[in-house]
């Protein structure tokens, strides 16, 4: 099929995002389920642009109605870009230093050099 090369080349690019938004038990789910919607979009879009040529007597409405769809899809991708679960790891403020751990046994004093046994 020619052109659909030209498309399979940003796939890997996109397939990132869920990745990054998704927790890892919940990644998988969720490509699982953006795969769905986008198998749906094989019947959707030529109905939707059998109806707009229907309407408008031209394939010219289902393409600019497919165009439109398609600049929608690019700029939600670019609008959610950039705040991904990834990003919010790495710009946490570092954690306070912990605090010294108990004494095992509370009130006895610890010795460097614990001495002769006692007789």
């Amino acid at each position: 099929m020619p052109g659909r090369d030209g498309l399979q080349t940003g796939l890997p690019g996109l397939w990132t995002i869920p990745q990054s938004y998704l927790d890892a038990r919940a990644a998988a789910p969720g490509i699982g389920l953006i795969n769905s919607i986008g198998n749906l979009g094989g019947f959707v879009a030529p109905t939707a642009f059998g109806i707009i040529e229907d309407s408008t007597g031209s394939t010219k409405g289902g393409l600019v109605g497919l165009t439109v769809v398609g600049f929608l899809a690019a700029l939600s991708v670019l609008l959610v870009r950039g705040g991904g679960r990834n990003d919010r790891v790495r710009t946490r403020p570092a954690k306070a230093p912990a605090a010294p751990a108990p004494e095992s046994t509370p009130g006895a004093a610890r010795r460097a050099d614990p001495g002769p046994a006692p007789a």
